[in-house]
């Protein structure tokens, strides 16, 4: 069985890591009864050409070579899931810096209101008038009608 996994290129397309061909190959090499070959590739989903060309290149010493460039390729490379991740990260930064000056905006709006109100407090001459009429209770209405002698 083979234990590394497949992984994809950004585009969506299957990579084949050089663990996995080393240990493609090795099962490939142990195949020896009928349909055992077949078996491997449907069970990996590969398909005849791609392992032929790993066995050309391993019969021909070419093997070891695209080994190497694959793995000095792959050196600096992040891997798929990495990449999802610091895309999905992105976006939420995105998101949660929307958020914030959101409630930057609406921190200003109040901080201003605040003031208003308070400069509003401060320039009424009678200090019984803080409470708007529609939100007194009977008796501070009734007391506000007789101030105003209405």
């Amino acid at each position: 069985m083979i234990s590394t996994p497949i992984g994809t290129t950004a585009t969506g397309k299957r990579s084949f890591p050089v663990a996995f061909r080393i240990e493609f190959l090795a099962a490939w090499d142990e195949c020896v009864g009928h349909g055992d070959k077949a078996h491997l590739l449907r069970e990996h989903g590969l398909a005849t050409a791609t392992v032929k060309r790993w066995l050309d290149a391993r019969a021909q010493g070419r093997f070891d070579t695209s080994v190497e460039a694959a793995m000095s390729k792959n050196a600096d490379r992040t891997p798929s899931q990495d990449r999802a991740e610091v895309a999905r990260l992105r976006r939420e930064n995105e998101r949660l810096q929307e958020k914030l000056r959101n409630a930057e905006v609406a921190q200003e709006i109040m901080g201003k209101a605040y003031e208003l109100l308070q400069g509003i407090d401060l320039s009424s001459p009678d200090p019984q008038t803080q409470i708007p009429p529609a939100l007194m209770s009977k008796t501070q209405f009734d007391e506000w009608l007789a101030r105003k002698r209405l």
